[in-house]
């Protein structure tokens, strides 16, 4: 059985200039499902700019001994000049190359394509 009288009194004044995307003080504010998606939008767009910059400086001083997620996105592991550097330094101390997209990864680059193909050859 519900009673009158609970909850707090009236709404009370509070600055208009405070923004939250929960309604500053009260639970269910107008537009309050527009100000989670502009919140959740711009902490979106915050991140992928920052690990942009995070990958963009990341430099590895001494190569991994198995497979690292950043091998797919640092520069390192794809750029044909420090490939070849990375290979001869491996070479010397007598370790492998680790291919940094390995084959189980779902995400493979698209192979170019030959001049013929299978499906013109009948």
């Amino acid at each position: 059985m519900a009673r009158e009288g609970y909850g707090g009194g009236a709404r009370f004044p509070y600055p208009r200039w405070v923004w939250t995307p929960f309604g500053n003080a009260w639970p269910n504010p107008r537009h309050g499902i527009m100000n989670n998606v502009v919140s959740y939008g711009i902490a979106g767009f915050v991140a992928y700019h920052v690990f942009q910059y995070s990958a963009s400086i990341e430099r590895r001083a001494q190569y991994p001994d198995r497979w690292i997620p950043s091998m797919l996105w640092a520069k390192e592991f794809h750029d044909p000049v420090l490939v070849a550097q990375w290979k001869e330094r491996l070479a010397l101390e007598g370790r492998e190359w680790i291919e940094p997209i390995p084959s189980w990864w779902p995400f493979q680059p698209k192979a170019s394509s030959s001049p013929s193909s299978p499906s013109s050859q009948a």
